[in-house]
């Protein structure tokens, strides 16, 4: 049987300020780590792995919970593992979590690369936006899928200086938290069988596609709009 490898990168924001979406954020994380699990018993075709990381601010921003780990070897995280910590240190996390990732992937493996954040970067030390942006735009070239996940906030004009086009904007409270991991998990689903879909057809296209939340089936929380 012929298989695809998808590694799915996960960065998740540990700044003080998530403090208000904690439990959410926690529970949708473990939401979709089953998720992915589940993709992977519905397509064996499929290899799935998964890097998981929080980060924060300091000389221990980022926190590796997951390196490219086989899907059925993650178990669901706890508090310990997903500490609060400082300030919004997401260029470097970015930066740091995406180069140790290109180190493990190979030419025709799929990447799916989600950024999950309250607030904006304040403290990176090594990556500026514009490193980012470049590494961005060659990757996504070369087939990787990002998305940028951010809460309050214009995500469009926020993503779009990093190189990200799908985006999701979300509200910085409980339920409007559910609802965008709700989505996610969803978007993610049709992902995994766009790729199924696409080991059929050798001339498809690895070049991402900026639809990744084209889903109407339920609205999202909070529509995207630039902050007054």
């Amino acid at each position: 049987m012929e298989t695809q490898k998808i590694y799915n990168l996960v960065i998740l924001d540990a700044s003080g300020s998530m403090g208000s979406i904690y439990t959410q954020a926690l529970s949708g994380v473990n939401e979709t780590l089953a998720t992915i699990r589940m993709a992977q018993e519905e397509h064996p075709e499929l290899q799935q792995f998964v890097t998981l990381a929080s980060f924060s601010a300091g000389e221990h921003f980022l926190n590796r919970i997951y390196s490219a780990k086989p899907i059925a070897e993650a178990r669901n995280i706890t508090k310990e593992d997903y500490p609060l910590l400082g300030c919004t240190a997401l260029y470097d996390a970015m930066g740091t979590c995406i180069s140790e990732l290109q180190q493990k992937v190979t030419h025709g493996d799929r990447v799916l690369v989600t950024i999950i954040t309250d607030g904006y970067e304040n403290a990176s030390c090594t990556w500026s936006g514009h490193q980012i942006k470049s590494l961005v735009q060659e990757l996504r070239q070369m087939g990787w899928t990002f998305t940028y996940i951010g809460a309050d906030q214009d995500v469009e004009k926020v993503a779009g200086e990093i190189g990200v086009q799908n985006t999701l904007r979300f509200s910085a409270n409980a339920e409007d938290t559910e609802v965008m991991f709700k989505k996610e998990r969803r978007s993610r689903s049709k992902f995994y069988d766009m790729v199924c879909y696409n080991m059929a057809s050798p001339c498809a296209s690895m070049v991402e596609t900026d639809d990744y939340f084209a889903d109407d089936d339920e609205p999202v929380a909070t529509p995207h709009a630039p902050e007054p």
